[in-house]
């Protein structure tokens, strides 16, 4: 299957391909620092790639939209969205889609903990790193909350 007008734009901007046949639908990793990814650029990656196991954001210029893209990603493993003051708790149903996600890092965003209390549940998950902004009593009731809805997981303030 071909290109589109724009895919083909994204694809030579982004990794110098010209034709679908350069490209893999699977992927080990994605990884920005400090990038100008933003939805659109989820939007057309996800178009072409399937599967990928690490994604790994740090201040770059995406939303909740790109989360939602990423629920297409099949292997899932490892999300690492940190720094990111668009990423809201709108963000935690599509997080739950992600039935092989083990690790996630949403530290520095608008997710707050007590976002988490009430709606995450991704039974996947082992390991939740997220921010230590919330008095202490509201704390430990959330994280009550979380540890009794999901035994298996490791939550790590930062």
């Amino acid at each position: 299957m071909k290109f589109t007008k724009k895919e083909k734009q994204f694809w030579q901007k982004h990794y110098h391909f010209d034709k679908p046949s350069q490209l893999h639908e699977n992927w080990e990793q994605i990884y920005a620092v400090d990038s100008n990814h933003d939805d659109e650029f989820f939007y057309f990656f996800s178009l072409r790639v399937t599967s990928i196991v690490d994604v790994y954001l740090k201040d770059t210029l995406i939303t909740d939209q790109a989360v939602e893209y990423m629920t297409n990603f099949t292997n899932l493993k490892n999300l690492f969205i940190r720094r990111h003051q668009n990423i809201t708790k709108a963000s935690i149903p599509f997080i739950n889609e992600m039935k092989f996600l083990e690790s996630l890092n949403v530290s520095k965003t608008q997710i707050r903990l007590t976002d988490l209390a009430e709606s995450l549940n991704n039974q996947s998950l082992k390991e939740l790193c997220l921010d230590d902004e919330e008095s202490v009593g509201n704390r430990e009731k959330d994280l009550l909350i979380l540890r009794e809805r999901m035994p298996n997981c490791e939550f790590i303030l930062c």
